[in-house]
Formats: structure tokens, C-alpha cells, sequence
């Protein structure tokens, strides 16, 4: 007999002991289900198939790499990468090569490739052998000497691999000569707008670049030493890149400042100091140096590197931008002393201008911001009537005219006086908001064309006005159906003209509007009152003149615009 788990099992019984025995001798674990039992009720031979071979399957798989294989078993170089941005003076940085070998390993050559104006030294030149798990330091110099563009390698030769050290960067001199005042600093902005003019005048504006494209134009006088410096630097860096300093937003140092600091107190407030940008340190044209920003604050700007020199209070201190200048610059030599020059620079990197827009609008649309000042009328502002006429003369009779618009597109060149740097920033972020020729807005006409005769009651939507002949010929008019007042308290009310009538004589007319003003106002209550009409600029580019630090003036052209 052979005993197992559950019962006792005949000896001698040949095959499967699960199927050859009756059930009655079988434990309950191993007792079939009926349709087995009856499937083999019939008898005859079992073969035993058992075990069964499993199916191969193969998986794809990659191995971990650890701590170890990290960081041992190869060269490193810390860092890998030096990235200089904009080199402004002579930059010292400092590479560890570090055998992570469990072994000696070594260096028998350091391969440079264009690697102008770049030194790198350390303690011992290859061939020479690193210590297992030991590391030495290497000193990399770059200086102003060299290629404008910077795109060195140094690869370090050991048996097997080949760490390879990269610096990259652009050479830039700071561009130190001062403008003379005697003529202004001209700053160029310039948008891009196609415009597709409709038969009837509408338009539709594309705008073709993002940023405005700057340029910067002033003139330099100078005398013996800076002339000679100016010849120095259009021979061997007239096409490369310059730090050009900011000279309206020139400051000076309160107090002094010592090599190695990082930190220059200064107000930053409406200047163009901005982070990853640039400024220029110095005390005359050749005595200066280039810093890059980190952050700016209002009370002073942080420097991604410490300063390389002290510098005593009253040093000036400018924003600069990078910008090359053109590529024809003449040059006037007024004695063999003295020269003179209008250098053009345009700024190599783009120009972003934070946008400025009016709240204060009519329809949805923006209206020209009153805070500014009125135009300044030293000069005549020049008005001409546009018409999209075609004159038709098949030279056989009288001539005829198509206006496809039916109605003029006016257009005005006004000139602006700005006295403030708020002044002159608002006045930009305003040019920014109008993209050259893209956006429209509410232009008044600073015309005085609707002289107010009676007083106005605060309930009473109709004004009478002084006859101009718009109750004749108003239908109603483009450009005549939206005005601004300007009540004697200093506030601007916007209404939209809805007819013109005949008033009680001959000189007068009445003027309905959309709405009361809700108070009662006698004629001369009313300071100015002028046409609003949609316009948008007639260019793309806009100058200003810097007449000094904070005085500009800038000529506006303004066409009027349907739709």
C-alpha cells in the first residue's frame, strides 16, 4: 500500500491514480467532476503528457545605472559649459578636471579650437597623469582680443574619452563717447504694417513684427585724445557689437564704489534699466566698464558679476544697450585736432516697450490720452483732405470723378512737446499700444470748430451752437459725430453728435446728443470743445528728440480712418 495526503492507495496500480481509481478511493482533492468521469467511462489507454512546456517570451530591458556608474569610472569636467552671454571686460572662471577612475589615468594633450583671445593654464601641462579619484583646477581666461562671436572648445585628451570644455559668449566694447547736447539724441521706433485699403476707404492691418526695431542717432564732437580713441574704434570694431550706454538716463554715483561689489544704489524708476540687460560705469570715455544686470530694483540694480574696480562718487552710471553701428560712417574733420560726427546705432537686440493704452473709451476704442500735453504749435500743424477719388479722361470730353470712399481721409502731422520722464515713458508705452499704423483711436482734431452760444441744461440733450453750416450739410458727417468738452472743473466728457438743426437766428444751430452731461453749464464753462475722429498713425516709424534728459518732442502724423 502507498500512503498520501487523505487516503491509501492500492500498490501496484499503474497510470494516473487521479482517473484509474474508482472514486470511492479517492481524497477529495483529486476526485473529478462528472462530465470526466463520464467521458472516460469507456476505457482504453492514458498517455501522460505531463509536465507541459511553457511558451518562451522575450522582454526588451535596459539596465539602471547607479551612484557608481554616475559619477565613477570616467572624467568629468565641472563645469562642461561656460556661457559668458555678453563679454564687457576681461572674465577669469575657473574648470575642475576630476578623474572618477578607480585607476591612474593619463592627460596627454588639451586640443583648443577657435580659441582666439582665450587662455586656459593650470598647475601642470600634459602629458601628465591624474590619481585615481583625484582632481586639479584650471583657470580659463577670455578677453576682449579675439573673434566678435565666441564658439571656443578645449577638449582634454585621456586614454578612451574625451571631455570636451565649451565657451560660448560675444564680444562687446563699451562705446564711450559722449553725444553733444548742442543737437539732439534721436530715437528711432519702427513697427511694420501692411494695410489693404478697401474701394470705400475700410482697411484691414496686419502687423509684421512683434517688437519695434530701435535705432540711435546724436552727434559727437571731439578733440584731440577722443578723436584719435573714435579712429581706434571704427578701424578695428565698426562692424561688431558695442555697449552702447543710454545717455538720457544718465545718473551719478551718490557715493563710491569699491571693487567687487555687486550692488549699485541708484533710482531706477523710469530708466531703462532691466534684468539680463546692460550698464556702463565710468568717469570719461576711456576710463569705463560694462556690467551685466541681474535684477533691478527702485532703489538700485544687482549685478550678475562683482564690479572689477572702484570707482569714486560722481561717476556716472547709464543703461546700455548692445548695437552695432552702420555700415558708412562719415566723419568730418574740422581742424587736425577736432572731429566731428552723427553716428546712427542700431540696437542689436530687440526692443520690448511695455503697452500703455488709454482706459477712457468711445465705442470700444481708445481715445487719444488727454493727461498728455496739448500739441505744440511752434510749428504750423499741416491738414490735407485725401480723397479716394479716380478722375476719369478718355481725353475726347469733359472729364468725371468716381469717389469710391465718399468722404475725405485727413490727414494731420501734430507736433508734442514731453517735459517729464513720466511724461516720455507714458508717451512710449502709448506708441507701443499703437503698433505703428495697426491700432486706431479717438484723435481730437484741436480744432475749435463748435463754440457753445447758451447755456445747457442738466436735463436737456440739445446745445446751441454757433453756425457752422453742419445743420446744411451734416448727413450725418465721418468724423463729425463723436466730440470731446472740456468742462472748466478739468474733467473731459465724450459724447456722440446725433443731429444737427437750425437754431432760433441765423447764427446759430443746435447739436443733439446721446446723453445729458447731468449738470447745468453756461457757455463759457466749457474750455475747449473739439471733433473726435477715428485714426490711426500715418508710419510706421516714430522719432523722438531728445532735447535733454527729459525733454523730447515728437511728430505725430495721424490719418483719419472708416470703420
Amino acid at each position: 500500500m502507498t500512503s498520501f495526503a487523505g487516503g491509501v492507495l492500492p500498490s501496484g496500480v499503474k497510470g494516473d491514480p487521479a482517473y484509474a481509481l474508482p472514486e470511492k478511493f479517492l481524497p477529495a482533492p483529486f476526485r473529478p467532476y462528472e462530465g470526466a468521469i463520464a467521458r472516460f467511462s469507456s476505457g482504453g489507454s492514458l498517455t501522460n503528457l505531463l509536465p507541459v512546456s511553457e511558451l518562451p517570451v522575450g522582454f526588451a530591458g535596459f539596465t539602471i545605472r547607479q551612484f557608481e556608474q554616475h559619477w565613477y569610472h570616467q572624467i568629468h569636467l565641472l563645469p562642461g559649459k561656460i556661457i559668458l552671454g555678453n563679454l564687457l571686460s576681461t572674465q577669469m572662471r575657473q574648470i575642475e578636471v576630476w578623474n572618477a577612475h578607480f585607476a591612474t589615468k593619463t592627460l596627454s594633450a588639451i586640443v583648443g579650437e577657435n580659441d582666439g583671445g582665450i587662455v586656459l593654464s593650470g598647475s601642470s601641462n600634459p602629458p601628465t597623469t591624474f590619481g585615481m579619484l583625484s582632481s586639479r583646477l584650471y583657470e580659463v581666461s577670455i578677453s576682449l582680443d579675439g573673434p566678435p562671436v565666441i564658439e571656443a572648445s578645449f577638449s582634454f585628451q585621456f586614454p578612451g574619452e574625451t571631455p570636451r570644455l565649451s565657451i560660448s559668449g560675444r564680444r562687446v566694447v563699451v562705446f564711450g563717447l559722449r553725444p553733444h547736447w548742442g543737437e539732439s539724441w534721436l530715437e528711432r521706433l519702427a513697427w511694420a504694417t501692411d494695410v489693404l485699403t478697401a474701394r470705400d476707404g475700410t482697411e484691414q492691418r496686419v502687423s509684421l513684427r512683434v517688437n519695434p526695431r530701435r535705432s540711435l542717432e546724436f552727434t559727437i564732437l571731439l578733440g584731440r585724445d577722443d578723436a584719435a580713441l573714435l579712429d581706434v574704434l571704427l578701424s578695428a570694431w565698426q562692424s561688431r557689437v558695442y555697449a552702447l550706454p543710454i545717455w538720457p538716463d544718465k545718473t551719478q554715483l551718490a557715493g563710491s564704489l569699491v571693487a567687487g561689489s555687486t550692488f549699485i544704489p541708484l533710482t531706477t524708476t523710469h530708466l531703462e534699466y532691466e534684468a539680463d540687460g546692460l550698464l556702463v560705469i565710468g568717469t570719461d570715455s576711456r576710463n569705463t566698464e560694462a556690467a551685466e544686470v541681474l535684477s533691478v530694483a527702485s532703489n538700485g540694480v544687482t549685478l550678475k558679476q562683482p564690479i572689477l574696480q572702484s570707482w569714486p562718487a560722481g561717476a556716472f552710471v547709464t543703461p546700455a544697450r548692445t548695437a552695432r553701428l552702420r555700415i558708412s560712417q562719415p566723419v568730418t574733420r574740422v581742424t587736425e585736432a577736432i572731429v566731428t560726427a552723427r553716428v546712427v546705432f542700431d540696437i542689436a537686440g530687440g526692443t520690448t516697450i511695455t503697452k500703455q493704452d488709454n482706459a477712457t473709451k468711445l465705442s470700444n476704442v481708445p481715445i487719444w490720452p488727454m493727461t498728455f500735453p496739448r500739441p505744440n504749435r511752434e510749428r504750423d500743424v499741416d491738414v490735407e483732405y485725401q480723397r479716394l477719388a479716380e478722375v476719369l479722361d478718355y481725353e475726347t470730353g469733359i472729364t468725371a470723378v468716381d469717389d469710391s470712399g465718399a468722404r475725405p481721409f485727413i490727414r494731420r502731422a501734430f507736433d508734442f512737446r514731453f517735459t517729464s520722464r513720466a511724461e516720455i515713458a507714458s508717451f512710449k508705452g502709448w506708441l507701443a499700444a499703437r503698433a505703428g499704423r495697426l491700432v486706431a483711436y479717438w484723435q481730437p482734431g484741436w480744432e475749435t470748430s463748435i463754440v457753445p452760444t447758451r447755456k445747457i441744461l442738466s436735463n436737456q440733450t440739445v446745445m446751441t451752437v454757433a453756425a457752422r453750416g453742419y445743420a446744411l450739410y451734416f448727413n450725418p458727417m465721418p468724423g463729425r459725430t463723436e466730440a470731446a468738452f472740456l468742462h472748466k472743473n478739468g474733467t473731459w466728457y465724450y459724447r456722440t453728435i446725433l443731429s444737427f438743426g437750425a437754431g432760433t437766428t441765423s447764427e446759430e444751430e443746435t447739436m443733439t446728443l446721446d446723453q445729458t452731461f447731468g449738470f447745468d453749464a453756461n457757455p463759457e464753462d466749457w474750455l475747449a470743445i473739439y471733433f473726435l475722429e477715428k485714426s490711426r498713425l500715418d508710419s510706421d516709424q516714430i522719432e523722438l528728440h531728445w532735447l535733454s534728459d527729459r525733454i523730447v518732442e515728437s511728430a505725430l502724423p495721424v490719418k483719419s480712418i472708416k470703420g
